[in-house]
């Protein structure tokens, strides 16, 4: 069979093309470092590419989480780190005070304490990245201030949100410290109902409140079951005269308990939230009713009612200010509050402490599964450059010797013989 000038001609110019694509492609590889430039390439690296560059996207974003977060939490730190400098050195103030030596400078001592009081009130505004720090939920708007009369402190917000940020597929952490469990009032319902009571059956508490000045009042509550595992929770606040400071019964809420385990399980069909706020800005009163440690078991019925401590700090502070200016030593019970606060804060860093170092440990474990998905990247996609190279030295020796069997291989043309 004779192979005609025009087959052989074809031949070695395919055979020289594919010599240069392969270079050609080479050469991108070795710039690139990716040996898939297309899908087509290699259809099922590409699939597995992309399962490694979605998990990649997510582990970056839980990082990116972890850093805002951490930012937040060293933020708070620094925060609780100043506000109980100030109550130690109050502490200590309070303490020179019980000497009668230095009870001719009461005035000089109130000064400070109000200076305190500022530095504090300032802090519990503290931002991190715009966000208060202690404002909750509500990070955006600022939470603590004074009364239009400037006679007491106040609550501006719902500070009691927990921020819960996702760090993984399973791990949800919250990462912020709500001011209500740093310098608010919680009053907590705490004990058990008899599971065998009947239908019907009222259970009473009273326990002792205070508004923002310090005048006490007594909150009475009233727990009457209403079926099964259902109870019917009505409550009053009433003065040292007898009189009632609500101009209408608060709506009465439902309490579910598990059958069960006896645990609480909703308070009017909310499982997220076992607690409610209770607030008459007229009376300055403003605390949050926690009803979580309640619960159902074969014992007899025990309930009882209490506030965490007997007003809110920056209040027990300007009282105690208030009360040196018009000659009154503090009282036990004042120091014991603000010795109880500084214990709070003390507790308070501990969780965040932990909270850090839970954060801390999934931020090194995100960062050995980024490694891992890289390396896994790599070998799924990486040019082995050492390899490439001499594949495309070799390609371009065989470039030469192609195109000089050609030069003597091909026909000749006219262009040979000028």
């Amino acid at each position: 069979m004779r192979i005609s000038d025009l087959i052989i001609s074809n031949n070695y110019i395919g055979n020289t093309n594919k010599i240069k694509d392969r270079m050609s492609a080479l050469n991108r590889q070795i710039l690139s470092g990716n040996k898939i430039e297309k899908p087509s390439d290699s259809p099922v690296g590409t699939s597995r590419l992309f399962r490694i560059s979605d998990q990649m996207g997510q582990v970056e974003t839980y990082q990116k989480n972890i850093k805002n977060s951490l930012s937040f939490l060293d933020e708070t730190v620094f925060a609780m780190e100043s506000i109980q400098s100030e109550v130690m050195s109050i502490v200590g103030k309070l303490t020179e005070i019980q000497n009668p030596i230095n009870q001719g400078n009461l005035d000089v001592y109130a000064d400070m304490i109000d200076n305190s009081i500022k530095i504090m009130l300032d802090t519990a505004n503290a931002k991190s990245d715009g966000k208060y720090v202690f404002g909750g939920t509500d990070y955006s708007n600022k939470p603590y201030g004074i009364s239009s009369d400037n006679q007491s402190y106040q609550t501006n917000t719902d500070t009691s949100g927990k921020i819960n940020v996702k760090f993984s597929q399973s791990v949800v952490q919250s990462t912020n410290m709500p001011g209500l469990e740093l310098f608010g009032t919680i009053v907590s319902s705490k004990g058990f109902f008899n599971t065998a009571d009947a239908v019907g059956t009222i259970t009473n508490t009273t326990s002792t409140i205070y508004d923002n000045l310090g005048n006490e009042y007594q909150l009475q509550t009233n727990y009457q079951k209403t079926a099964a595992n259902t109870y019917q929770m009505t409550y009053d606040i009433v003065d040292g005269g007898g009189t009632t400071l609500f101009a209408a019964p608060p709506a009465a809420k439902t309490l579910a308990f598990n059958s069960l385990n006896g645990n609480l399980v909703s308070v009017d069909g909310s499982t997220s939230d076992l607690s409610f706020e209770v607030n008459l800005p007229a009376n300055r009163i403003q605390f949050t009713m926690d009803l979580k440690s309640l619960s159902e078991n074969n014992s007899a019925t025990s309930i009882s009612t209490s506030a965490n401590q007997p007003t809110d700090i920056f209040n027990t502070l300007k009282q105690i200010s208030n009360d040196l200016r018009n000659g009154i030593i503090p009282t036990d019970d004042q120091i014991t509050a603000v010795e109880k606060f500084n214990s709070r804060i003390t507790a308070k860093q501990s969780e965040v402490g932990n909270i850090i170092n839970q954060i801390s440990t999934l931020e090194s474990m995100l960062e050995q599964q980024n490694f891992n998905l890289q390396e896994l990247a790599q070998n799924e996609n990486g040019v082995d450059l050492a390899r490439a190279v001499v594949d495309l030295q070799n390609q371009d020796f065989l470039l030469q010797v192609s195109q000089k069997i050609g030069a003597m291989i091909l026909p000749k043309t006219l262009l040979d013989y000028l």
